[in-house]
Parts: structure tokens; sequence; C-alpha cells
């Protein structure tokens, strides 16, 4: 059995789109996925030996002339897609977010209402996201009067993405709600989470949470 053979110049990167969910593919839908790769000749042996998504990168070239495929050029297509498929699973893994939060500005509705004009200004979070190896912080930046935010003068956006493997240190500092606000409006406290990197050219990192 064979199939067109493909030049190696030919052999072009699956889009991430197009393999986004590979991970939920069946046989029928694998097989599909190897036909439009000049590989329709073996969509039976792939459905015949069950060969679903999840497996496919578990594939070796022993397993591939076990099935059959005896021509080492369709192998070779055969292991550069599943390398693909690989590639953009460790890909998904390294940046799928772990958890997500935003800045807490306010110790309590009564203190947002107040700094907000009930609400005619609004003001911005900063955001965070944590991967398996990155924590991304979108800041905001607001025009102050002293410790005041001035929402209706406009803010400045600055990204920073930090790499988890050169953090030296992270230390979480507790700051209570002032007293007025915990009598009163039964205000919660604020978590400063202190995040240093000695390589990275920002410095100390702030996540108020």
């Amino acid at each position: 059995m064979s199939s067109p053979y493909l030049p190696m110049s030919n052999f072009a990167t699956p889009k991430a789109g197009e393999v986004s969910d590979y991970h939920n593919w069946n046989a029928e839908k694998l097989a599909e996925f190897f036909n439009s790769k000049g590989l329709g000749a073996y969509s039976d042996t792939l459905i015949q030996h069950k060969i679903t998504g999840p497996l496919a990168p578990l594939l070796s070239d022993d397993d591939l002339k076990d099935m059959g495929i005896t021509i080492v050029g369709d192998r070779l297509m055969f292991k550069h897609y599943i390398k693909q498929l690989s590639r953009h699973d460790r890909f998904t893994n390294r940046v799928k977010s772990m958890w997500e939060g935003e800045e807490q500005l306010f110790y309590s509705e009564c203190d947002k209402t107040c700094i907000t004009c009930c609400g005619f200004c609004p003001i911005d979070p900063s955001t965070y996201k944590l991967t398996t190896s990155h924590l991304r912080v979108n800041k905001v930046q607001h025009t102050r009067c002293g410790p005041i935010p001035l929402c209706c003068f406009g803010a400045t956006h600055l990204s920073n993405n930090i790499d988890l493997s050169k953090v030296d240190d992270v230390d979480v500092t507790g700051t209570p709600a002032p007293c007025l606000q915990r009598v009163c409006c039964c205000a919660n406290g604020k978590d400063v989470v202190e995040v240093d990197s000695r390589f990275d050219k920002e410095g100390k990192v702030y996540l108020t949470l």
C-alpha cells in the first residue's frame, strides 16, 4: 500500500487552529487529518488499529511498521506530523492558564463608591495570569493625586511576562483595611505578593489580591 510521495520541502507545519482539539479526535477524524497531508491511503489502517488523537503522539517507528506502513517516506511523513502534534501539546501545556486574578483596588464597596464617584468614573484593575512557566502581569497605572487615583484622567497599561524559572523570592504581606472601614463597612484587608527576580528588568513586581 502506498500514497503519493511528498518531498520534505512540502512538509507544512499544521496551523494551531487545525490541531488545537486533536485530543478529542476519534480515529476517523485523525485519519481525515492525515488524509489532508497526503497520507489518505492509510485512513483505513488508522481506523482499523483504533489510532485516535490522544494515541497518535505515542506511535513509534516500530508501531508504524506493525501497522503495515512499510514505505520509509510515508513513515517519515507520519513521524513529522506526529512530532508536530506532540510539539503543539507541549506548547499548549506551557501556556495553559493555572490561575487568573485581578488587582483588589478597594477595601469595601463604600471605598469603591467614594473613589469612583458612585461608579461614574470606573477604575480598571491590573490583571494577572499564571501558567506553568510564566506569570503575566498587565499593570494599569492610574494618574494619581497622592494616594487617590484620578480615574477620569486616564491610565497607562504595562505588560510584564515573568519567567518563573528566574524568580528568586516570593513574599506575601497582609495589609489590613483602615480601622473606620473595618468597623463601619466590614472591609477586608489586602494581600500584597512581592515577586523578586534579579533577571527581570522591572525588578520587583507587586500583586495586590
